[in-house]
Parts: structure tokens; C-alpha cells; sequence
């Protein structure tokens, strides 16, 4: 009889230690998911309604290069917003992860190239009101990119350290990709 309370009472203990491996990468997994929400609204709110107004002002006419820029940065940017919108069965997932970070990358380096354009007699190639409000956006998504890497590095610890790595293996948590926006 004693015995088989000890049986007993280990096999309570290891339900009650999976129980709580599982819960704990699903809170980590619940506040990911909730933050790279809130980066997705960001981005679709703050970044993407810059196209839409960008392509409502007529474009300079006088600065060829400038319009080279202009058109490669909303090239970028529309990319950039596919990429984002686009439904995934995995939010995480690394290769959506490593999509995100490219098609950011893309839209980063057409800015700056457009920004760094030579001014032409007008003035400078990107208005100062506009570079005003993009670089606030840019500055929020990279607040909350930061706080979803650091989200991210606590589930990433969660999901490989054992003997919880083999648990997270069972239920299917995988490791997910940081993503790079700088």
C-alpha cells in the first residue's frame, strides 16, 4: 500500500511539472503573439497609410533621381505591406519571421537612399513634414519590435532548455526567429 502512494504522489508531481511547463510556453506564446499584433497594427496603421498619402500628393517632376527613390521606397513599402498582411497559419514561424525582417530591411535601405538624395532647387527630395512622421512611426515599430525580441528570447530559452524542450517538442512549440528591425 505504501508503495503505490509513492507511485502515485510522483505521477500527481509530473502531471502538476507538465502541466506547468505547458502553461508557462503558452503565456510566453499569448504575449508574443500579443505584441507582434501590436507591432502588425503599427505597421499597418502608422506605416502603410504613409503610402496611401504619399501616392495622393503629386510628385515633383523636376527631380528625376528623387523620383527614382520615390518610386523604389513605395516599391518596398507595398512589398512590405504583402508580406505583413498576409494570412499565416504560424505567426512565429522562422521563415515568416525572416520575411518580415527582409521586406523591413528593403523598405529601410529605399528610404534611406531616397532621404539621401541631392535636394534640387525645390528643396530637399522628401518633404520635412513627412520625414517628421515617418521617422516617429519608424521609432514605434521599433520600440515594440524591441519588446517582442525580448519576448521572444524568453519563450526561445523556454522552448530549447530541457527537460521542458521535450514537452514543448510534444505540444509543438517551435523556436521562433527574432526579428530584425532596426
Amino acid at each position: 500500500m505504501g508503495q503505490t502512494l509513492y507511485v502515485w504522489l510522483l505521477c500527481a508531481c509530473l502531471l502538476f511539472w507538465l502541466m506547468g511547463v505547458h502553461n508557462r510556453l503558452m503565456r510566453l506564446r499569448a504575449r508574443a503573439l500579443a505584441i507582434l499584433s501590436a507591432l502588425e497594427k503599427q505597421v499597418s496603421s502608422g506605416i502603410v497609410p504613409l503610402q496611401h498619402r504619399l501616392v495622393a500628393s503629386p510628385a515633383d517632376t523636376s527631380n528625376n533621381a528623387s523620383d527614382e527613390y520615390r518610386a523604389e521606397w513605395l516599391q518596398a513599402l507595398r512589398l512590405m505591406e504583402e508580406v505583413w498582411a498576409a494570412p499565416r497559419r504560424d505567426r512565429l514561424d522562422i521563415d515568416v519571421q525572416q520575411q518580415r525582417t527582409e521586406s523591413w530591411a528593403k523598405l529601410m535601405t529605399a528610404w534611406s537612399a531616397w532621404v539621401s538624395a541631392p535636394p534640387d532647387l525645390a528643396g530637399p527630395c522628401v518633404p520635412d513634414s513627412f520625414r517628421l512622421e515617418w521617422e516617429a512611426s519608424t521609432a514605434k515599430v521599433i520600440v515594440i519590435s524591441d519588446a517582442l525580441n525580448a519576448i521572444l528570447k524568453d519563450y526561445n530559452e523556454g522552448v530549447s532548455e530541457p527537460p521542458a524542450c521535450w514537452v514543448a517538442h510534444f505540444f509543438g512549440f517551435k523556436v521562433s526567429a527574432l526579428i530584425g528591425i532596426k
